[in-house]
């Protein structure tokens, strides 16, 4: 880790004493305390790539996934609205996790849909992101495999989709233990 900390920091300082050599006069008008806020938000921005990585996995953009499929990117959109292919939304990006597509079949693992509806059917479907990140999750009723591994490892559909019905009921038991907390609290 040193190593990469020592390079990320490296490689910031170098491209900000660039851009202060271009544009130095513009932290004229910048108090300490704005300045502190901007350093901060670059140094989210620097490992919020890493971060996404590790909350939803090894991920493709629209083009490379098109690529892969041999289809469009409309075609691409059109899947992602029914629900048979699994899309992140990003800065002017959509990921898409490489663990839903069959790499030697080229083409997107069936489970995908059947995983999809199991969460889009919840009284408050869970959005994307959370699909993505309970699939980097192991799961006990999976023998403590992530869903991700799973399905990438061409394990029995059946058993992945029980588990995320559980993790849905699972989800749907504590929000509504939630609602029923905050029905008292208002009484």
């Amino acid at each position: 880790m040193a190593d990469a900390e020592a390079a990320l920091s490296e490689g910031f300082h170098e491209h900000l004493d660039r851009m202060l050599a271009r544009h130095g006069e513009l932290l004229d008008k910048v108090d300490r305390k704005e300045a502190r806020e901007l350093g901060r938000r670059a140094a989210e921005a620097a490992l919020a790539p890493l971060l996404w990585g590790q909350a939803v996995g090894d991920r493709w953009d629209t083009t490379e996934t098109a690529e892969f499929l041999g289809v469009t990117r409309q075609a691409i959109h059109e899947r992602v609205k029914r629900g048979t292919l699994l899309g992140l939304s990003g800065r002017g990006v959509t990921w898409f996790p490489i663990w839903q597509f069959d790499l030697a079949a080229r083409r997107t693992r069936p489970v995908v849909a059947a995983l999809l509806q199991v969460f889009r059917g919840m009284d408050r479907p869970l959005e994307p992101v959370e699909i993505a990140s309970w699939a980097q999750v192991p799961q006990p009723d999976l023998d403590d495999v992530a869903p991700a591994d799973w399905v990438a490892e061409g394990r029995p559909d059946e058993a992945v989709v029980a588990s995320a019905r559980h993790s849905a009921a699972r989800l749907a038991t504590g929000a509504a233990s939630l609602r029923s907390v905050g029905s008292r609290s208002r009484e």
